[in-house]
C-alpha cells in the first residue's frame, strides 16, 4: 500500500512538473538565448483617443511605404529616412497577384504563394529599424496596381450568373471562398509579426485592414462580405485590430462582429479645403467613439497617368501636406498615415491601366530616394508629436470662430487635460500672406456650413455627407493673439497651462528649405543605338485558352501566328480581320510580312493605349471585336502567315476590367465588321524573340544588329506629352540596345541617375536585365529612374540598357537619349 501511494505521489510529481513546464513554455517565447522573455497577453487596445500599446498611450505617425515598388537593396535607405523623420510606424499594402502570380490548382493548393518579399519587409521594419507596421492585405487595395491587387487568374473563377454585373467585392461565395483562401495564407506570416505574438517592447504589426474605400463600390450586402473577411482573420489568428478605410457599414456599426472593426478617413482635399480635414476627422470622432480617429491616407501627393501630367505638377505641395496634416490634428486624429510618403516605381508594367512607369507621387521621399520640402515638414511635425504627444492625444477641442480674422483664416482650439492650449491656425488663400490680431472664442467657425469634398481616383471631387458640427460642446476662455501667415501657411500656438498667449511657442513659423544633394552634373549621351526588328524565332505552341490559363498573368507582350491556306474567292470575298479580346487590350497585325491597315481601335487611340472610363462599365461581348484590320490586297492564293502582337495595355484596377482575363478569345475573316465568317486557329509564344532570346541582356553578339546614328544635340525635354517623334510604321516591333559607362565617384558624393529619352513606340526598357518598367509614347514621362542598385558603377564597368518598342503609328524610333545624373 505504501509503495502504491508512493508511485501514486511520484505520479502528481510527474503531472504537476509537465503542467507547469507546459505553462512556461506557453509564458514565454523563444529569443536568440532561449526562452528568456515573457509572453504578452494583450499589448494592444484602443479607445476613442488612441491606441495604447505595452500600457503606453501613442500617437501613430506613420508613413506609407511600397516595398513592391522600392528594389531591395534600397529599402534600408528608405527605412532610414522615415526613422529620422520621427515616424514610429510604417504602412504598406499587400497585393495578392504578386505574391501568387500563377493559378492555383483549388482553394486548397497554397503552392503557388510566395512571400520572400514581404516577410523580408516586416522584419526589417520592424527588428531592424524599429518601426511598428501597418498592413493592408485587400483582398482589394487600388493603389493604381495592376487589377487592384486582384489576380488576372482570379476572373476564370467569376460565375456565368454575373454576365453583366461586379463579381468581385461582392458577398458571391465563390468570390469569398477565393478572398479566404488569400487571407489564409497572408494571415499565415502575417501572424508571427504581429505585436502580440512577440516580446513586450518588441516592434511588429499592429493593424490590419479589411477592405478599402468599399463606399465607393457598387456592391450588393457588403456586410454579409465584411463579416466573411472579420471572422477570417480572426479564425487565422490576427487578434491585433482590424479596421477599414471609407467604409460607412463599419463606421459606428453596432453588428455584435464589425463593432470590432473601425473605421478609418482617407483625406485627398483641394488646394484651399485642409478645413474640412478638421471637420471630418471631428465627425469622425461623433460617428465612431469608441475607436481612435485615424487617416489612413492622408495625401502626400498624386498618382501620374499616361496623356496626363506628372505627380510634381499635382497642386499638392509642402504647404498643403502641412496644412492637412494640422487641420487632422485639429480635428482629433490622433493616427495618421502619409500616402504615399516614399514614392516608387511600377516596374515591368504592374501599374494599373493608364498609369505611367513613375509612382513617384511627389512624395516626401521621392522615386530616386531623394528629399523634398515636405520631407522637412514631415520632420517638424514629427518632433511636434514626440514633443506634446501626452498630451495631444486626450486633448479636446477643435474648430472654434474666430472674431476679427482674415476672411481666409481658419482656426481652432484642442486643450489638454493639464490644460495646455494647441492653437491651430491656417491662411487658406495660397497666393496672399495674412496677419492680424483675433480671438478664438468657443462656437461654430463661419465656413463650417460649406460643403465639404473628398477627390476621388479620377480626380473628381465627391461631396462628404456629414452631421453638423457642434463645437459649442468645447468651451474654453476666449483666447486673444497676433498672428501672421504666409500664403497657405500654417501654424500652431501651443500655451502653456495657465498662461497667455504672449507666454506661447509657436511652431512650424520657419522657412521650409529644399534639402539639397551636392554632386558634379554628369551627363552620358548616346550618339549611337544598336537597333534590330523582332524576328518572331520562338517556340511557337498550340494553344486557344486565355493568357492567365497559360501561366502568364503579368502584361508582357505576347505573339500570336496563323497560317491558313485561302482560295481565289476567299481572298475576293474577305475584307476584314476581326479579333475579339477578353479585355479590349490593343493587337497589331502583319500579313505576309506587310503591316495592315487598323480600323478599329482607332490608330490614335492605339499608340496612346490608355484607360477607356467610357468602357469601364460595359463587359466586352462575344461579338464585340474590339480589333479590326483591313485585310483588302493583303491576302494571296494559297498559304498565309498572319502574326499578331499582342500588347496588353494592363489590368484595371476597378469595375468591369478587373474581372476579365486577357489575352485573344476569337479571330477570323469576314466581309463585313459585325460577324467571324470563317474563324482562325492560331499558335502563341508567351514571350517576344527578343525576351525568349534574351536580347535584353545580351552582349557582344551584334549579329543582325544594325547601327544607328542618334540625334546628339537636341535637347531631350524630362515630360510632355504628344512630343514624341514620327517615322514609318514599318514593323511590329523594335529593339534597340547600347552601353555605357558611370564614372567613380568623387568622395563621398552619392549621385543619382536617369535615363531622358525621346522616342516612338511604347515598350519596356532593361537596365543590366532588369525591367525598369513601361515607356508610353504619348507621355508625360521621358525620364526614367535608373537604380543605383541595378547599376555598375566606376572602374570601367559597363552597363546594358535594351528597350523593346511595340510601333505604333508613329513608328518606333528612338531619336535622342542620355543616362544623365538629377
Amino acid at each position: 500500500m505504501k509503495k502504491q501511494i508512493l508511485l501514486y505521489f511520484l505520479l502528481l510529481l510527474f503531472c504537476g512538473v509537465a503542467i507547469s513546464s507546459f505553462a512556461q513554455k506557453k509564458r514565454y517565447i523563444p529569443d536568440k538565448e532561449g526562452y528568456t522573455k515573457p509572453m504578452p497577453t494583450k499589448r494592444i487596445s484602443y479607445d476613442g483617443d488612441c491606441m495604447n500599446i505595452d500600457g503606453k498611450d501613442v500617437f501613430i505617425y506613420s508613413a506609407a511605404f511600397h516595398y513592391f515598388r522600392v528594389p531591395k537593396p534600397l529599402w534600408r535607405d528608405r527605412f532610414a529616412k522615415i526613422k529620422a523623420a520621427g515616424f514610429n510606424t510604417v504602412e504598406t499594402y499587400i497585393p495578392w497577384n504578386i505574391h501568387e502570380l500563377n493559378m492555383p490548382k483549388s482553394l486548397q493548393d497554397q503552392s503557388q504563394f510566395n512571400f520572400t518579399d514581404l516577410k523580408d519587409f516586416l522584419k526589417m521594419a520592424s527588428d531592424e529599424f524599429g518601426l511598428y507596421v501597418i498592413v493592408r492585405p485587400g483582398p482589394f487595395i487600388c493603389a493604381e496596381w495592376a487589377g487592384g491587387g486582384y489576380p488576372r487568374w482570379l476572373a476564370k473563377y467569376k460565375p456565368a450568373k454575373y454576365p453583366d454585373e461586379f463579381w468581385l467585392r461582392g458577398d458571391d461565395s465563390i468570390y469569398l471562398q477565393w478572398s479566404k483562401h488569400w487571407f489564409n495564407a497572408v494571415d499565415k506570416v502575417l501572424v508571427p509579426y504581429q505585436i502580440t505574438s512577440r516580446p513586450i517592447g518588441s516592434k511588429g504589426v499592429i493593424m490590419e485592414q479589411i477592405e478599402n474605400e468599399y463606399d465607393a463600390q457598387e456592391a450588393k450586402n457588403k456586410v454579409a462580405a465584411l463579416k466573411t473577411f472579420y471572422e477570417t482573420v480572426k479564425n487565422d489568428g490576427i487578434d491585433i485590430p482590424v479596421f477599414t478605410c471609407l467604409t460607412r457599414e463599419c463606421r459606428g456599426s453596432k453588428d455584435n462582429e464589425l463593432k470590432n472593426v473601425f473605421d478609418a478617413e482617407n483625406l485627398y482635399v483641394g488646394l484651399r479645403e485642409a478645413p474640412g480635414c478638421a471637420q471630418r476627422i471631428a465627425d469622425l470622432k461623433i460617428q465612431q467613439p469608441n475607436a481612435p480617429a485615424f487617416v489612413t491616407e492622408l495625401q502626400g501627393g498624386w498618382f501620374s497617368t499616361t496623356n496626363g501630367r506628372l505627380s510634381e505638377d499635382n497642386y499638392s505641395d509642402y504647404r498643403h501636406y502641412q496644412a492637412i496634416t494640422l487641420m487632422s490634428i485639429l480635428g482629433g486624429a490622433t493616427g495618421l498615415n502619409t500616402y504615399m510618403f516614399v514614392g516608387g516605381t511600377n516596374f515591368a508594367g504592374w501599374g494599373a491601366r493608364g498609369q505611367t512607369t513613375t509612382y513617384d507621387y511627389n512624395a516626401p521621399i521621392h522615386e530616386n530616394g531623394s528629399l523634398s520640402k515636405k520631407y522637412e515638414v514631415a520632420k517638424n511635425i514629427g518632433s511636434f508629436i514626440r514633443h506634446y504627444e501626452a498630451k495631444l492625444i486626450h486633448a479636446k477641442g477643435g474648430p472654434c470662430k474666430i472674431i476679427n480674422g482674415a476672411k481666409s483664416l481658419y482656426g481652432g482650439v484642442r486643450v489638454a487635460s493639464d490644460g495646455t492650449k494647441f492653437v491651430f491656425l491656417h491662411n487658406t488663400d495660397p497666393e496672399h500672406d495674412i496677419s492680424g490680431n483675433i480671438i478664438l472664442t468657443s462656437g461654430t467657425p463661419s465656413s463650417a456650413g460649406d460643403s465639404i469634398y473628398n477627390i476621388d481616383q479620377n480626380g473628381q471631387k465627391v461631396l462628404v455627407k456629414m452631421g453638423a458640427l457642434n463645437s459649442d460642446a468645447y468651451l474654453f476662455k476666449p483666447i486673444q493673439l497676433s498672428y501672421q501667415l504666409s500664403g497657405l501657411g500654417s501654424k500652431v500656438l501651443v500655451i502653456p497651462s495657465n498662461k497667455s498667449a504672449t507666454d506661447g511657442k509657436w511652431w512650424f513659423g520657419d522657412k521650409i528649405e529644399q534639402p539639397i544633394n551636392n554632386v558634379d552634373s554628369v551627363c552620358i549621351r548616346f550618339s549611337t543605338v544598336q537597333k534590330r526588328n523582332e524576328d518572331f524565332k520562338v517556340k511557337w505552341k498550340t494553344n486557344t485558352k486565355s493568357l492567365p490559363e497559360m501561366g502568364v498573368n503579368d502584361c508582357r507582350y505576347v505573339l500570336y501566328r496563323f497560317v491558313i491556306s485561302l482560295g481565289t474567292n476567299e481572298i475576293k470575298k474577305f475584307t476584314r480581320l476581326l479579333f475579339n479580346t477578353y479585355s479590349r487590350d490593343i493587337i497589331d497585325v502583319q500579313i505576309n510580312g506587310k503591316i495592315l491597315p487598323r480600323l478599329s481601335p482607332t490608330e490614335q487611340y492605339a499608340a496612346e493605349a490608355t484607360r477607356n472610363y467610357s468602357m469601364s462599365f460595359t463587359p466586352i461581348k462575344d461579338n464585340d471585336f474590339d480589333n479590326a484590320f483591313d485585310v483588302t490586297g493583303f491576302l494571296k492564293k494559297g498559304k498565309n502567315e498572319i502574326i499578331v502582337l499582342y500588347e496588353n495595355i494592363g489590368h484595371e484596377h476597378g469595375y468591369v476590367p478587373m474581372e476579365e482575363l486577357c489575352g485573344i478569345k476569337l479571330a477570323g475573316f469576314s466581309d463585313n465588321s459585325s460577324e467571324i465568317q470563317k474563324k482562325l486557329n492560331w499558335q502563341v509564344s508567351t514571350d517576344v524573340s527578343g525576351v525568349e532570346n534574351k536580347w535584353m541582356n545580351q552582349r557582344g553578339n551584334n549579329k543582325g544588329w544594325a547601327k544607328i546614328q542618334l540625334d546628339t544635340i537636341m535637347n531631350i525635354s524630362r515630360k510632355g506629352n504628344g512630343i514624341q517623334p514620327k517615322s514609318p510604321h514599318n514593323a511590329l516591333m523594335t529593339w534597340y540596345r547600347a552601353e555605357f559607362k558611370i564614372p567613380t565617384p568623387i568622395g563621398n558624393q552619392k549621385a543619382l541617375w536617369r535615363l531622358l529619352m525621346n522616342a516612338s513606340g511604347n515598350g519596356y526598357i532593361y537596365l543590366n536585365g532588369h525591367n525598369l518598367g513601361r515607356h508610353w509614347e504619348i507621355g508625360p514621362q521621358r525620364e526614367y529612374y535608373l537604380p543605383e542598385c541595378w547599376l555598375n558603377i566606376g572602374n570601367g564597368k559597363k552597363n546594358f540598357i535594351a528597350i523593346g518598342l511595340c510601333q505604333t503609328v508613329n513608328g518606333g524610333e528612338i531619336k535622342a537619349m542620355e543616362v544623365t545624373t538629377y
